[in-house]
């Protein structure tokens, strides 16, 4: 949220009240924390679609949070139910290519877009399961995962205000990553270099939480190991086509 932003009444220790009302059982240590440290900087606080040029109803904001907060929890990819995605691909791109490469035809082009989405799909939950993946392996050492996108262009916190945003490649950092708040610096770390095939950075992550428990080869092989049995426990976590069928590929594309 912008730093002129009010509530009606912009209290922590409210906020942690109204909390435990709303998740009942469900309330946690974790999301208490998360919750604290959102509210030590009004710009950790993400906006929930409130609208920031009027005064915000605390109790409204807080339910809306603890909602944002399981919602990301219980959705996380080994629990989650992927959907079919519902982005149409636009008819230009296949027009391109069959313009500049005349030698495909029409139906290879239409497997090509489907694989394309596939692996889009794909993509973007590979951040997903890197977020669950140092979730559980974080939290023994006080770092909490901000379920939900509860703290905005964050993805980890402690209890002291440690603030943590995690990327799966160092080309995917944004202007909100060198932002300060609190007098804290969000830290960065990238799994791994976008322009070095398999070379990646777990070592830069013991730095960051003050632990020597990441290695390069080591790291990376339980990350993968996670995925495998994820996807194998989770299936349905990514949505697939059942009819999906391969074809061979005849044609040098690179």
């Amino acid at each position: 949220m912008k730093e002129t932003t009010k509530f009606d009444d912009f209290s922590g220790e409210k906020a942690i009240s109204l909390a435990k009302t709303f998740a009942k059982d469900a309330y946690t240590k974790e999301l208490g924390v998360v919750l604290s440290v959102a509210f030590s900087d009004i710009r950790n606080l993400p906006a929930l679609g409130f609208n920031q040029d009027e005064p915000i109803p605390l109790k409204e904001y807080v339910k809306k949070w603890v909602s944002r907060y399981f919602s990301g929890y219980n959705g996380r990819p080994s629990k989650r139910h992927g959907k079919k995605s519902q982005t149409k691909p636009d008819p230009a791109v296949k027009l391109i290519l069959r313009t500049r490469r005349e030698d495909i035809d029409d139906n290879f082009a239409d497997t090509l877009e489907k694989g394309h989405s596939i692996m889009m799909t794909i993509e973007g939950m590979v951040g997903n399961l890197l977020e669950e993946y140092l979730a559980t392996i974080l939290h023994p050492y006080g770092w909490y995962c901000c379920w939900g996108s509860t703290i905005d262009a964050v993805d980890f916190c402690k209890e002291d205000g440690s603030l943590l945003q995690v990327k799966t490649s160092n080309n995917s950092e944004n202007s909100s990553s060198i932002r300060v708040r609190n007098g804290t610096e969000i830290r960065i770390w990238f799994r791994r270099f976008f322009n070095k095939a398999n070379t990646f950075n777990w070592v830069a992550l013991n730095e960051i939480i003050g632990r020597d428990i990441f290695n390069e080869e080591d790291s990376e092989r339980k990350f993968r190991d996670f995925i495998t049995r994820t996807i194998r426990e989770n299936p349905g976590c990514i949505y697939i086509p059942e009819k999906c069928r391969i074809e061979a590929v005849q044609m040098e594309l690179w």
